[in-house]
């Protein structure tokens, strides 16, 4: 699975990567949601899932999910990630696979990932090729 990590906490950021590349994922990582926005533009960029933290300079996780994650465009999923928000606010939100409270222990992050990947599997199984 190809993931995004948009994280602006260097040291966070770089732990995700290697515990997330440890699993054999190809993994993408930026410091914010500006650089998130112009990989997800690209055509045929092939993320399947971001891992977005909320609290970021410039461009935050909040506008990337009100705005550029309900483009048609998007194809990515999305796991939200914070150490303080409220998970109800992306609980019906059709881009949103689950939240992830931050700090992250590694199992929360192994249960969230496998189901975003039965998540996707399914979603990409039911497409048409």
């Amino acid at each position: 699975m190809k993931i995004l990590i948009v994280e602006d906490d260097r040291d966070y950021r770089a732990l995700l990567y290697e515990h997330l590349h440890g699993m054999g994922h190809d993994i993408m990582a930026v410091s914010d949601a500006l650089h998130a926005v112009a990989l997800l533009d690209e055509n045929n960029n092939g993320i399947d899932l971001v891992m977005l933290d909320l609290n970021m300079p410039r461009l935050g996780g909040h506008e990337i999910m009100a705005t550029y994650a309900t483009w048609s465009k998007c194809r990515a999923q999305f796991i939200i990630m914070s150490g303080c928000f409220d998970p109800e606010r992306y609980k019906d939100h059709p881009k949103v696979i689950g939240c992830l409270q931050k700090p992250i222990t590694n199992e929360a992050l192994r249960e969230m990932i496998g189901k975003a990947q039965q998540f996707i599997a399914g979603t990409k199984a039911g497409s048409p090729t």
